[in-house]
């Protein structure tokens, strides 16, 4: 692990040089060598410094480049490390509210931390405080390791990691299947029009109907209205891009391990697979009456976990659906939240609300 006191220096260099740099001009700071500073940020992990290696770009700079310059990958070009300064330190929703008094979160003004209170020259009339070193905010920071910070500096910090921060998001913006979701103000809205799951760092659908991106003109205007700095907000895009491509790799290998277990599952005995001859039943029942019997939830072989957790974000939002291998209890506990999305029968079929990879029986 890291030492805290160098991390939270680290951290204190990036904030005061705009949340980030290269790793070159971080080096000349700390006397540390090149491949021994690389070591130090990869050990604190990308939950405290995000490190990409990105192609370097000529000529003038550009928001978008900068913001996609470590999602491709290397191009060719030269290339050289990039540091972001990343940080789970928060604004309580609640304490705006004035309904918090103590907790995990900052305690601080959030007009403030804009730049836009009413009372910031003579913010002893604010309700809400304007002091990052009360006995509360001095403990959050020290919980995570956020030693030495001026206000500036934690503005900067906050600025590209709390989605807080960000302009009121748009939730008609978010809702239906139009470009602009159910928003009749479209491109006139006065709200943020993008994905309120990816600002979060929540969003699991691979390819999103709703905006990803916060670089481009009437959102930059949006957001510098709110108070922030472009390079607040590309630094913000990159840490929200990484953050969506790590959800993706661990929801993939999720779905890759359910795959597996299903396919070992399928050779145990009592198991009916989609499409094979139909095994006499395990316990004998009544005969087939012209009435059409009662549902009865069975097994579940998917092949794709991390598949139907997505579909079933579009109608019910973060919820997490856990691999409930062939247990026929658990299945139908966890079935019986979707049963609006999900058609039972007592005999063997595919479900057609679904896809071809789930089998009811």
């Amino acid at each position: 692990m890291a030492e805290p006191t160098v991390c939270s220096f680290l951290t204190k260099v990036l904030c005061a040089n705009g949340g980030r740099m290269f790793l070159r001009d971080l080096r000349g700071h700390v006397e540390l060598s090149e491949a021994r500073l690389r070591d130090v940020l990869r050990q604190a992990g990308p939950d405290r410094f995000l490190l990409q290696e990105v192609e370097m770009r000529e000529g003038l700079w550009d928001a978008e480049a900068e913001a996609a310059a470590g999602a491709g990958g290397a191009g060719g070009g030269p290339c050289a490390w990039r540091v972001v300064a990343v940080s789970s330190a928060r604004l309580c929703a609640r304490y705006q509210r004035g309904e918090c008094q103590a907790c995990d979160q900052l305690h601080l003004c959030r007009r403030h931390m804009l730049g836009k209170c009413p009372n910031r020259d003579c913010w002893s009339t604010c309700t809400l405080s304007h002091d990052i070193h009360t006995p509360v905010n001095i403990q959050v920071l020290k919980n995570h390791g956020l030693f030495g910070l001026n206000e500036a500096q934690l503005r900067i910090l906050l600025l590209q990691n709390d989605p807080c921060l960000l302009p009121e998001v748009c939730l008609l913006y978010n809702k239906g299947e139009a470009l602009h979701g159910y928003c009749n103000m479209k491109e006139k809205c006065n709200k943020f029009h993008v994905c309120k799951s990816f600002v979060r760092g929540e969003c699991r659908l691979q390819k999103c109907k709703r905006s990803h991106q916060l670089i481009h003109a009437a959102a930059l205007k949006l957001l510098q209205d709110q108070g922030l700095s472009v390079p607040s907000v590309v630094n913000f895009q990159i840490i929200s891009t990484y953050k969506h491509m790590k959800l993706h790799k661990v929801l993939e290998s999720q779905g890759n391990s359910a795959s597996a277990e299903c396919s070992q599952g399928l050779e145990e005995p009592g198991v009916h697979v989609a499409g094979a001859p139909e095994a006499s039943p395990l316990v004998p029942g009544p005969a087939q009456s012209a009435k059409k019997p009662h549902a009865v939830p069975g097994a579940l072989l998917c092949a794709d976990m991390a598949w139907l957790s997505m579909r079933f974000l579009d109608f019910h939002e973060r919820i997490s659906l856990v691999p409930c291998s062939y247990d026929t209890h658990l299945c139908g506990s966890v079935l019986s939240q979707y049963h609006s999305f999900i058609t039972f029968e007592c005999s063997p079929k595919i479900s057609t609300s679904l896809c071809p990879l789930f089998v009811f029986y």
